[in-house]
């Protein structure tokens, strides 16, 4: 089988490198606009060049806002198409006026480095790839490379994962903004530990990313923003009243956090 990857950065090149060890019967073949990250995937052996389009599979690992036309070149080709975009109700529409019947897929991993030369071939392991509908090709892919396939419709996924991906990075977005905005940041920045570090994290990533991820979900993540101002307001009024069933709360959160730590770990593969 044949199986085309447009789009070599992180994610595309992490899924083909993943492929390469898990599934070295597979004809890899890729495609990027980057012609340093075309000549590097193909000098590492990565992917061969060829016509990506005309693949068995066709992968769509690219930005999201590239995903019209690429999809608009996919008409009427005989391949199975699917893509990792973070949003799928938008990238479906497009796909459906495109008269392409897209696979819609969402690996739930990634990393706040970009491009292809940090790609890991592990970062799908045990990393549920969310995806609307059992297509026997795409399935035994996202297996093949570790990954744990959970179906769902596209107006589903965008709901769940604004609040557990999108809203996240806002959160993250919001935190850094808020300390950097006060006049005691140079201060607190000189001695900012684990913690901040830990928060943080995630406004270190790729900010057309998360804009293009806004622009096409903006509705459920203004919802999920909507959940955690008023939970930090609630929050907030027990500190400001000194209240000792904050500590009923912080208990409360440690559970949730150990309970999905637990749960997430039996379902590695």
């Amino acid at each position: 089988m044949r199986v085309g990857i447009i789009g070599l950065g992180l994610m595309g090149a992490s899924f083909a490198l993943a492929l390469r060890a898990a599934r070295p019967d597979l004809e890899l073949v890729g495609r990027d606009t980057d012609e340093d990250a075309m000549r590097l995937a193909v000098g590492r052996g990565i992917v061969s060049a060829g016509d990506a389009l005309g693949a068995d599979v066709v992968v769509l690992a690219t930005p999201i806002p590239a995903l019209p036309e690429i999809l608009s070149s996919l008409a009427g080709r005989a391949a199975v198409v699917t893509d990792m975009a973070s949003t799928k109700v938008r990238v479906m529409s497009w796909a459906a006026a495109a008269g392409v019947d897209l696979v819609g897929g969402h690996p739930m991993c990634g990393r706040e480095q970009g491009g292809i030369r940090a790609a890991d071939p592990q970062i799908f392991h045990g990393a549920p790839w969310i995806l609307t509908r059992d297509q026997p090709a795409v399935t035994e892919l996202v297996r093949a490379v570790g990954a744990i396939p959970v179906f769902m419709d596209a107006e589903r996924h965008d709901q769940l994962v604004a609040g557990v991906s999108h809203v996240a990075f806002m959160l993250s977005v919001a935190y850094v903004l808020a300390l950097a905005d006060q006049s005691d940041w140079p201060d607190m920045r000189a001695i900012a530990g684990p913690g901040f570090r830990d928060v943080s994290r995630l406004a270190a990533g790729d900010p057309e990313l998360y804009g293009a991820i806004v622009s096409t979900n903006g509705e459920c993540i203004a919802e999920a923003m909507r959940w955690v101002e008023a939970s930090l307001a609630k929050l907030r009024r027990h500190v400001e009243g000194r209240d000792d069933r904050l500590v009923e709360l912080f208990e409360e959160a440690r559970r949730v956090r150990e309970h999905w730590g637990r749960a997430s770990s039996e379902t590695e593969p």
